[in-house]
């Protein structure tokens, strides 16, 4: 053995870096062929086919669509049906006066209209992290809004924060 710490010839250090193993053993990694150059090249094209090609024919202009898209019309749809249905409220407030975080509201999320939408803003759904909490404990309670716009607002609020409040 060296004095470096290099053992004698023969040794791992001093074999291909293409064997493995200590004592070298009997596998190794076989060699890397290269094949030469231009063997995946394309063919030649005849100038006969390049006459024969034709430009294609520019596609007619698409009409532009008026209106939500068929994803808007659901969700507009689905929020009329909340409305009826009680789980959301509508409100005389514009947005910023939803937004605001005051003494029982916890958080304010806009563009949130029930829960599965809500649950999607959040990491894992709501079931991982921090966020954990306002799925998983009594004390918070989900209050869906409507601006006057027409906005929705989802403010979550601490039931205990105030009394009296729910």
């Amino acid at each position: 053995s060296d004095s470096r710490g290099f053992r004698e010839k023969g040794s791992f250090f001093t074999m291909g870096k293409r064997n493995v193993g200590r004592g070298g053993g009997n596998f190794s990694i076989p060699q890397k062929h290269h094949h030469p150059r231009g063997i995946f090249k394309k063919p030649p094209v005849k100038k006969d086919d390049q006459a024969v090609k034709k430009p294609p024919e520019p596609k007619p202009p698409v009409e532009e669509r008026t209106g939500p898209s068929k994803k808007q019309q659901k969700r507009l749809n689905a929020r009329k049906r909340l409305l009826e249905a009680g789980k959301i409220e509508q409100t005389t407030s514009d947005l910023a006066a939803l937004l605001k975080k005051d003494a029982p509201v916890v958080m304010v999320l806009k563009d949130c209209q029930d829960e599965a939408e809500l649950r999607s803003k959040f990491h894992s759904e709501g079931t991982a992290g921090a966020t954990s909490k306002y799925f998983s404990a009594s004390k918070y309670k989900f209050r869906f809004l409507l601006t006057k716009d027409g906005e929705p607002v989802c403010q979550i609020s601490d039931k205990t924060a105030v009394k009296g409040m729910w």
